[in-house]
């Protein structure tokens, strides 16, 4: 009888620890979706970051472009300028020589 009983306590003590392996692995295993969960989420953050990131570059990238013909177009017209008051001003002179003359 003894032995009977060493032998239910045992089954028993074997089935506790069975259903507690059992709890334990299925908290673990929500625990690893829910971590599965926030990276997805952290990941699609770091996607749409990155996407934002490449459309500031391009436009900062056209900015810059536009940036350096402007400032072509502006040194050729400040020449143009300073051209037309060169020759401007050489008339002038030719318009007085002749006057004085």
């Amino acid at each position: 009888m003894p032995a009977m009983l060493g032998a239910l306590a045992i089954s028993l003590s074997v089935l506790v620890a069975k259903v507690m392996t059992t709890q334990l692995i299925g908290q673990m295993n929500r625990q690893i979706n829910e971590v599965a969960q926030i990276k997805i989420e952290a990941m699609g953050r770091l996607k749409a970051a990155q996407s934002q990131k490449a459309i500031i570059d391009r436009n900062k990238s056209i900015l810059n472009t536009k940036t350096a013909k402007i400032e072509t177009k502006i040194r050729r017209l400040k020449k143009e300028m300073g051209e037309m008051q060169e020759e401007e001003s050489a008339r002038r002179e030719r318009s007085k020589a002749r006057r004085v003359s």
